[in-house]
């Protein structure tokens, strides 16, 4: 899949790539690139001295040669399952949605590991906080089951396991999964998944993830 990369200087200059004629889910990404209207791209959005964000989107039109008015480049539609992402993006460029912990929402994609019904299952989280966590999975767990998740997080960290409870299921195009609540039985285990969370977000802040956390 070809990637495209958008970079982004001031975080407020984000808005200025967004496409008007996509309801806030396109992005116009300057440059030139092999690919045609309809093919599938992913879009590295760096963020100077910030984030680095991968988005998955469609190419919806091309603009091959630009002038003194215009630039090069393409308008690439962003696939629905990548609103999480998009969501938290628009809160670090506003600058409040990170300072509100309760209703961040971290987009990281994190190897977790649990029992289903048909035995152990291995998936990965779409979003995570110091609350919960979304779980992109074909079989989807019953809302009200008790699990336990062992979370691995990229590089050198240690997995973490909690216990949780499935809150509700999610069936979208490209996007199913299920939401839990973490249950903590001592302030202790609390207090290391929110340490755990702010060390994530603290390193995805600062461009530090790699690639196979971001998809």
């Amino acid at each position: 899949m070809p990637r495209l990369k958008l970079h982004v200087v001031e975080r407020t200059d984000f808005l200025k790539f967004l496409d008007p004629t996509a309801d806030g889910t396109g992005l116009f990404v300057p440059g030139t690139i092999a690919a045609q209207p309809g093919d599938k791209v992913s879009v590295e959005v760096v963020f100077q001295g910030g984030p680095r964000v991968l988005l998955s989107g469609v190419v919806a039109w091309r603009r091959i040669s630009g002038d003194a008015r215009t630039r090069a480049g393409s308008g690439v539609q962003i696939e629905p399952g990548e609103q999480t992402k998009l969501d938290y993006v628009f809160g670090y460029v506003r600058g409040g949605l990170l300072d509100a912990r309760e209703k961040r929402r971290l987009p990281v994609r994190l190897r977790v590991a649990y029992s289903g019904a048909r035995g152990r299952r291995i998936n990965f989280t779409r979003d995570i906080n110091e609350e919960g966590a979304f779980v992109r999975a074909h079989e989807l767990l019953e809302v009200g089951a008790h699990t336990v998740l062992l979370i691995s997080p990229p590089g050198p960290y240690k997995p973490i396991q909690i216990k949780a409870t499935v809150m509700r299921q999610q069936d979208a195009p490209g996007d199913r999964g299920f939401g839990v609540r973490f249950d903590f039985d001592t302030s202790t285990e609390r207090a290391k998944i929110l340490a755990f969370v702010d060390k994530l977000e603290s390193d995805y802040l600062e461009g530090q993830l790699p690639d196979d956390a971001l998809l």
